[in-house]
């Protein structure tokens, strides 16, 4: 082996640790830089995502003259976070698209519904008092809220609706707008009702034709 190998081996083992310590180095550095971003992953507030549901329940003929509607979102956060978010508070607006006054709602309480098999129907049971609902990743919830109008008189017509819910932490509360197309074969079929009867309004398939929709269009009978 000549001096001139030996001085060629020793440079290409120098380009090689060379490359090894870089290597080695920039793994560190972007290990570190992940890291750091799961931590401030973990410690940013959790995100809330509501989805709501494909069918909201009507009963147009409550207990006292009044009118029910039943909505079961999905609330959950997509990202793992140290703090939990609690729901403190649930609203629900309504505007009528014309003419009309506003009816007012409240959060009354919340529930379940089971199915009768003898009876074709579903049955509707109180489970809860409106109370504050904790979120986070491994527990997502899924109440139905029933939400309470005195002076509600229905008329057929499109509503803009919004399901507003109020967090705990400083952040802005969640806004799911929606709406409510209530036709006059359904505003009939309304007025006939039995006090405790429940109607489905959808917004993935046509009322009409019966054919699937997308889902943002408005709940109708």
């Amino acid at each position: 082996m000549t001096s001139g190998d030996t001085a060629g081996g020793r440079a290409r083992r120098g380009r090689l640790e060379a490359a090894h310590v870089w290597t080695a180095t920039l793994t560190g550095v972007v290990a570190l830089g992940i890291s750091l971003f799961n931590l401030a992953e973990l410690q940013r507030g959790p995100d809330v995502d509501v989805t709501l549901p494909h069918v909201i329940r009507i009963e147009p003929h409550a207990p006292g003259g009044t009118v029910h509607l039943f909505v079961q979102p999905t609330i959950a956060t997509r990202f793992r976070a140290e703090d939990v978010e609690i729901i403190t508070n649930i609203g629900l607006h309504l505007l009528p698209a014309g003419k009309g006054q506003q009816p007012l709602f409240h959060w009354n309480e919340v529930g379940a519904w089971t199915y009768d098999f003898a009876s074709n129907r579903l049955n509707y049971n109180r489970t809860a008092d409106p109370s504050p609902l904790v979120v986070n990743q491994d527990k997502p919830q899924q109440p139905t809220f029933l939400f309470h109008s005195n002076d509600w008189h229905l008329h057929a017509g499109r509503y803009d609706g919004t399901l507003v819910l109020s967090r705990s932490s400083d952040r802005a509360p969640v806004k799911k707008p929606f709406c409510l197309d209530i036709s006059k074969d359904a505003l009939q079929t309304f007025a006939k009702a039995p006090e405790r009867q429940f109607y489905e309004l959808r917004n993935d398939v046509n009322p009409v034709t019966g054919r699937p929709q997308g889902e943002s269009s408005c709940y109708a009978f």
